[in-house]
């Protein structure tokens, strides 16, 4: 009896480890799964893992092909009904294509499937990137462009016309060109771009390409040899592109190009205008043009840093009239700082030493009432290492937290470390004006997502350095400039390279305008770029 049981559990065991042997491995479901999840995301290896009957070098280069010809920027697949009988099966699909013209093509389309070696393939033919798609067939496309839509200033001019960016050719930099597209651009765009259309080069009307240019009239067509038409597989009509609306403002354009082309100066001028109630940038100049370096240079600050120390300081209980000192020089750290041709005033107070610009009396404040935190801490509340989104590239104040007294010292009338452009103190300017920093904004419609948020500053900042500022343009380094009432600013002469050269810099506001003006290589501020703000607010 138990050598019946025993052999009864041998036959019985023998016959399951043979269903085993015999059963398929997974389904039809799950081999389409596979295949459709790896072309929507170009892991090519993965489809020729379960696909059989594959062209010599895997599905990679047909794939690939049909995607550059469709200009194909994404795909979505969505597997449907899947039917087996017996060893072969087909799995409907749907396929979403974002084109680089701007059209969503969705077609259906099926894959077969087969069982091999007790496993299921997808049996891979061109058919199964299109229906009915054959060896030796190639995708084209015919485009017809509609009318490219402009880039406009706040007021609807077309700062993209060239009669426009005659009158003011920084608006270039802005905007960019349009410019016949090579066929290395074309190639970059992708499909249907071909070498001779119109694209954008720079500025807006490269970063908004895909909105200023619209959708072209498109067909899709199946090309066998010979460049003969099998059939056409989708048609789509032109939809006109949509302007670009930015935040320029005309007439501060005009006089802040007027200012600078009138400049008695020879130097290169950078200049930025902003609304300090919004953070909207009303007005860029430079000359001359090429790189823009209004909104992408770094520049040291030089005593125009001074308003983020005196802020820091007014954190700590400093006003206009605290009692400070100002000594021709000082020693920090080991290195001796000194005011410009070693001015002394002795017992001062801060307005004062504000206003004359003492470099001296900064560095010592610095060093013994503040900290490297506490200092990186309130140059990030104007703006500094923040991430700043106009629709083009730009940038704003780089700082590096001191950690010795020297550097802090440096740091402190901004002959550091600290770096900055026209458009980064245009807005720590504006933050003293409106009593909050924002971010600065060019595109408007469509408005960007901003990383950079507003930070308010303290009425103590406020209340010391709102007087002091204007004490710079009534009693100060710039109040021999002539500049109308109602001014408020701080110069600065920030020395460069091995110390010999300087850059000129004003920066300032009068009501709900900011400015910054920076000549480079233009020595004293007041001398330089005062007098460019000067004919700026009194051109408007």
């Amino acid at each position: 009896m138990v050598v019946i049981v025993a052999a009864l559990i041998v036959v019985l065991g023998g016959g399951a480890a043979g269903y085993l042997l015999l059963r398929t491995i997974g389904t039809p479901q799950q081999t389409a799964a596979t295949y459709l999840h790896g072309w929507q995301r170009d892991d090519y290896q993965a489809m020729d893992k379960v696909s059989v009957d594959v062209p010599a070098g895997g599905l990679a280069g047909p794939l690939h092909q049909a995607a550059t010809q469709l200009g194909v920027r994404s795909l979505h697949t969505r597997l449907g009904q899947v039917s087996a009988a017996g060893d072969t099966a087909h799995a409907e699909f749907t396929a979403t294509a974002q084109l680089a013209s701007g059209h969503q093509w969705t077609y259906r389309d099926q894959l077969q499937l087969v069982d091999r070696n007790r496993r299921w393939w997808v049996s891979w033919s061109p058919a199964a990137i299109y229906p009915g798609l054959r060896s030796g067939e190639r995708f084209a496309l015919s485009a017809v462009w509609p009318a490219r839509a402009a880039v406009l200033a706040a007021d609807g001019t077309q700062l993209s016309s060239p009669a426009v960016i005659a009158q003011s050719g920084s608006l270039a930099l802005l905007t960019g060109v349009v410019v016949r597209a090579s066929k290395a651009q074309a190639k970059a765009l992708g499909a249907p771009y071909q070498a001779g259309d119109l694209i954008g080069d720079g500025g807006i009307e490269q970063a908004y390409q895909a909105q200023l240019a619209g959708r072209p009239s498109l067909t899709i067509q199946i090309v066998g040899p010979g460049r003969h038409i099998d059939t056409t597989a989708a048609r789509f009509a032109a939809v006109a592109g949509q302007p670009v609306r930015t935040s320029i403002d005309m007439q501060d354009q005009m006089a802040a190009s007027a200012a600078v082309s009138a400049a008695a100066t020879s130097k290169p001028i950078d200049m930025v205008v902003l609304q300090p109630s919004t953070g909207k940038v009303l007005a860029v100049v430079e000359r001359p043009g090429g790189f823009d370096r209004a909104l992408e240079g770094i520049f040291p600050p030089g005593s125009t840093f001074k308003v983020v120390t005196a802020s820091a300081l007014a954190t700590k209980g400093m006003t206009p009239s605290s009692t400070v000192q100002c000594p021709s020089t000082v020693d920090i750290g080991g290195r001796t700082f000194h005011n410009d041709a070693n001015e002394h005033l002795g017992t001062t107070n801060l307005q004062t030493a504000f206003a004359i610009s003492c470099n001296t009396t900064f560095a010592m404040l610095a060093y013994q009432q503040l900290d490297g935190a506490s200092l990186a801490a309130m140059a990030a509340t104007f703006g500094f290492n923040a991430t700043p989104n106009l629709g083009i590239p730009a940038t704003l104040g780089h700082f590096s937290t001191p950690h010795q007294p020297v550097d802090m010292a440096a740091d402190a009338f901004g002959q550091g470390t600290d770096l900055v452009n026209p458009l980064s103190q245009a807005t720590v300017a504006a933050a003293i004006e409106d009593g909050t920093w924002r971010p600065p904004l060019l595109v408007t419609s469509p408005m960007p997502k901003q990383t950079a948020a507003p930070h308010k500053l303290s009425a103590a900042i406020l209340a010391t350095l709102r007087p002091m500022m204007q004490a710079v343009v009534t009693i100060g380094t710039a109040a021999g400039v002539g500049f109308p009432p109602g001014v408020y600013g701080k110069t600065g002469t920030a020395q460069y390279g091995n110390g010999t050269h300087s850059h000129g810099w004003f920066i300032g506001y009068r009501g709900d305008l900011a400015f910054a003006v920076l000549v480079e290589g233009g020595g004293y501020g007041a001398n330089s770029a005062g007098p460019v703000a000067n004919a700026f607010l009194r051109g408007v």
